[in-house]
């Protein structure tokens, strides 16, 4: 759980994502899957800001571990809680083509939480 709640809580968001990330296309994929428990009870006590954030992060972590043989993922990822009320597109103007295609293009694990990052970013170099 301390995990989870270090990235949602981190400084800088955007960096503490990008080292999950890394270390869920690491060699040792495995082990970092299983440091990502959480207790569902709560999500309840967390702020908007960071139930934003665990939103995010659960549709990362969702969406690598879908891609990755033996990953673990964990039923807090699921909860229904983790859904944001308006679509996040980071790096599309709002009203742009790019965004819309985006939406309309994503792949489930962010569609059912309205988070839709750019699913080439995600992927290792």
């Amino acid at each position: 759980m301390e995990k989870v709640l270090h990235i949602v809580k981190a400084e800088d968001f955007n960096m503490a994502l990008t080292n999950l990330l890394m270390d869920l296309y690491s060699s040792d994929y495995e082990k970092y899957f299983k440091e990502l428990y959480f207790d569902v009870k709560e999500i309840g006590h967390l702020s908007n800001d960071e139930l934003d954030k665990l939103t995010k992060v659960a549709a990362v972590i969702e969406y690598v571990g879908n891609r990755q043989p033996g990953a673990v993922l964990y039923d807090w990822i699921y909860a229904d809680q983790l859904k944001l009320e308006n679509p996040y597109t980071p790096g599309v103007p709002k009203d742009s083509v790019a965004r819309v295609k985006r939406i309309l293009f994503a792949s489930r694990e962010f569609s059912i939480r309205n988070v839709f990052y750019d699913e080439e970013t995600l992927k290792p170099i």
